[in-house]
């Protein structure tokens, strides 16, 4: 599972909706709206660990992803469980320089709002990352 910026997860691209994930893994272990967004309906897979969100606002589409799949890739190289600054410098090194980092003490966020990427890390290891689809404007998403 590579990470494809502005784009998605290997096969799984922004605008997709609920059916075409399920076409490809099945029925999820678990479906629930998200706590803090009425309009956002989960699907998790432990197997994969892997969650889908999808915007009910905007006709159902796959809008945000969080993955702590140990076997996810950006460019064939690793990010989960790789040192977090490896990871910050290296393997997006290259197209991502406007990262803020936030420190909560047990955790540490990467965020780059440019590609609504965020690198979730404990013990200076990526533990999982969240993936948004990009925004054109304050009031529309770019669904590609």
């Amino acid at each position: 599972m590579d990470i494809r910026l502005k784009k998605g997860i290997g096969d799984f691209t922004f605008g997709m909706k609920e059916a075409d994930i399920t076409a490809k893994l099945g029925k999820p272990d678990k479906i629930y709206e998200d706590e803090d967004d009425e309009n956002e309906l989960i699907y998790q897979y432990n197997k994969s660990k892997i969650k889908f969100s999808f915007y009910q606002e905007h006709e159902g589409k796959l809008g945000y992803i969080r993955c702590a799949n140990p076997k996810l890739t950006y460019k064939g190289k690793p990010i989960i469980q790789a040192p977090a600054d490896t990871v910050v410098k290296e393997v997006f090194g290259s197209e991502i320089n406007d990262w803020q980092e936030e420190d909560y003490n047990s955790f540490t966020t990467y965020i780059s709002e440019e590609y609504w990427l965020v690198l979730n890390s404990e013990y200076d290891e990526v533990t999982d990352i969240e993936l948004g689809v990009p925004v054109k404007n304050d009031e529309e998403y770019d669904w590609g």
